[in-house]
C-alpha cells in the first residue's frame, strides 16, 4: 500500500472517530441539559400550580387589598406549609377585568419593577416563562394566571409569579462549564481518534505487507520451475530427430519440476483457504497408536536405507478427537523435514504420548541445530534457514507455516527447541477432545 494510500485511509479514520466522538458529545450535552432544565423548574411550577389552586391564600392577598393593609397576616395558620410560598422570590398580582395591578401597595418596591407587566388571558391556568424590562435589566419569571369565578373587590384574574433569575444564572454557569467540558473533551477525543486510526490501519498495512510478500515469494518460487520446464521444453525442439530415450535427460528435468509446481500449487492453496478461513475440520476419535504405526512405516523404511536411526515411542493408548487427515499431513510435513535435513548415522525420535489433557507429539532428530534468531521466523511463509536449510533441500518454505495452521485450526501449539548436545525438537501439543 503506498503512502499517499495509507495517508488518505488513516485521514478517513480520523475524520470519521472524530466526527462519531462529536456527535456523542453534542447529544449527550443536549440531553443533560434538557434534563436539568426540566428538574430546575420543576420545584417552581409545582409550588405555583398549588398556590393558584389554594383559595386561602387567595383569599387573603383579597381581604389585604380590601383592608388596605399590606402585612396584615392571618389570624390562624390555615395555609399548608408545602402552598406557602417564598415572598422574597414570589408576588400574587391582582388584575382588575381591565388588565389594571390592584393590589400595588401590597407589591411595594417590586411593583416599579413590575409596572410594565401586561395581563395575559390566552394562557390561563398554565406556566409560562415571561421576561419583564427593568431599566437595563431583565427580570424572567415563572407564572401562571387563573380567573376568578366570582369576582371580588373588582379582581377578575391572579398571576402568580416566581422569579427564577437565579436559577438561570446558575443554569447559564453550568451550561457554560458544560460546553467547555465537551469542547476539552473533544479536543483530546482528537488525540484518541488519531491514536485509533493508527492502531486500525496497523492491521491493514501489516496484511498488506504480508500480501505483497506472499506475491513476491511465491512468483519467486514459480518462477524457478517454469524457467527450468521451459528450457528443456526448447531444448527439444532444437533436436526435433532424437529419440525420447536421447533426450530423456530433459524430459526427466521437466517432470520433476512439473511435480515440484504441482506440490508448490497445492500448498499455496491450502494457505489461501487457511486464510480466507475455508478450512473446516473432520472431527472424529482416532486412536493414536495404530495410526502412528501405520503412518511411519515408508519414513521408517526410507531412514534405514539412508543409514539413519528411526525410533518410535508410542505411548498414547487414549482416542483423541482431530481430523485424521489433517494430522497426518501435519506429521508428514515434520518427519519429511526430519529425514531431509540428518545425515547417515543421525536418530529421528518420534514421540506420542498423552499429557494431562492433551496429546503430545515430538519430532526429535540429532541433525543441524537451529538458531535462536531462525526460531521466531521458522513458522513464516517461504522462510528458509539458508545456512542449513536451503532451496538444495528441495522445499519451498511452506512446509512449518502449513503445520502451524493445521495446529492452530485444532486450538493447540507447535514450537521448536535446542535438543541436547545436538539438534533439534519440534513438539507439537493438541487437546485430546475439540
Amino acid at each position: 500500500m503506498n503512502k499517499e494510500l495509507s495517508k488518505k485511509q488513516r485521514r478517513q479514520f480520523f475524520l470519521l472517530n472524530a466526527g462519531a466522538f462529536a456527535l456523542i458529545f453534542l447529544l449527550l450535552g443536549f440531553i443533560v441539559l434538557q434534563l436539568l432544565q426540566s428538574s430546575a423548574y420543576k420545584q417552581t411550577d409545582e409550588s405555583l400550580k398549588n398556590i393558584s389552586q389554594d383559595e386561602r391564600s387567595v383569599t387573603m392577598e383579597i381581604t389585604r387589598l380590601k383592608e388596605g393593609n399590606p402585612f396584615l397576616m392571618p389570624k390562624s395558620d390555615f395555609a399548608p406549609m408545602e402552598n406557602r410560598s417564598n415572598r422574597f422570590n414570589s408576588q400574587m398580582i391582582l388584575w382588575s377585568a381591565e388588565g389594571k395591578i390592584l393590589n400595588q401597595a401590597a407589591l411595594g418596591g417590586r411593583f416599579a419593577e413590575l409596572q410594565d407587566l401586561t395581563l395575559t388571558q390566552n394562557k390561563l391556568d398554565s406556566i409560562e416563562r415571561i421576561t419583564v424590562k427593568n431599566g437595563q435589566q431583565q427580570l424572567h419569571f415563572r407564572s401562571i394566571t387563573r380567573k376568578l369565578a366570582t369576582p371580588k373587590e373588582n379582581v377578575a384574574y391572579v398571576q402568580l409569579l416566581e422569579n427564577t433569575d437565579q436559577i438561570d444564572e446558575s443554569l447559564q454557569t453550568f451550561k457554560t462549564v458544560l460546553i467547555m467540558c465537551m469542547i476539552l473533551f473533544w479536543l483530546l477525543s482528537l488525540a484518541v481518534s488519531y491514536f485509533i486510526s493508527k492502531k486500525n490501519m496497523a492491521p491493514i498495512l501489516l496484511a498488506w505487507q504480508k500480501q505483497q510478500e506472499f506475491v513476491e515469494n511465491a512468483s519467486h518460487e514459480l518462477r524457478t520451475p517454469l524457467t527450468i520446464i521451459q528450457n528443456s521444453l526448447q531444448k527439444l525442439f532444437t533436436t526435433p530427430n532424437h529419440t525420447i530415450l536421447e533426450e530423456s535427460k530433459p524430459i526427466a528435468q521437466a517432470l520433476n519440476e512439473t511435480r515440484r509446481l504441482n506440490s508448490l500449487t497445492t500448498d499455496l492453496l491450502t494457505i489461501a483457504r487457511s486464510d480466507a478461513n475455508e478450512t473446516t475440520l473432520t472431527l472424529k476419535q482416532l486412536a493414536p497408536q495404530p495410526f502412528l504405526a501405520q503412518l511411519i512405516k515408508p519414513f521408517q523404511e526410507i531412514a534405514q536405507l539412508d543409514g539413519k536411526i528411526f525410533v518410535l515411542e508410542n505411548y498414547a493408548a487414549i482416542p483423541v478427537t482431530v481430523d485424521e487427515k489433517r494430522i497426518h499431513q501435519l506429521l508428514v510435513i515434520l518427519l519429511d523435514n526430519a529425514l531431509k535435513y540428518t545425515k547417515s548415522g543421525d536418530k529421528i525420535t518420534v514421540l506420542s504420548q498423552i499429557t494431562h489433557d492433551d496429546w503430545l507429539l515430538e519430532v526429535r532428530n540429532t541433525g543441524a541445530t537451529i538458531h535462536d534468531e531462525d526460531k521466531k521466523q521458522i513458522f513464516e511463509r517461504f522462510y528458509r534457514e539458508e545456512r542449513s536449510r536451503n532451496k538444495n533441500s528441495g522445499g519451498f518454505g511452506l512446509g512449518l507455516s502449513i503445520a502451524w495452521q493445521i495446529v492452530k485450526d485444532h486450538h493447540g501449539k507447535i514450537s521448536v527447541h535446542d535438543l541436547k548436545p545436538k539438534g533439534v525438537i519440534f513438539r507439537v501439543k493438541i487437546p485430546a477432545k475439540q
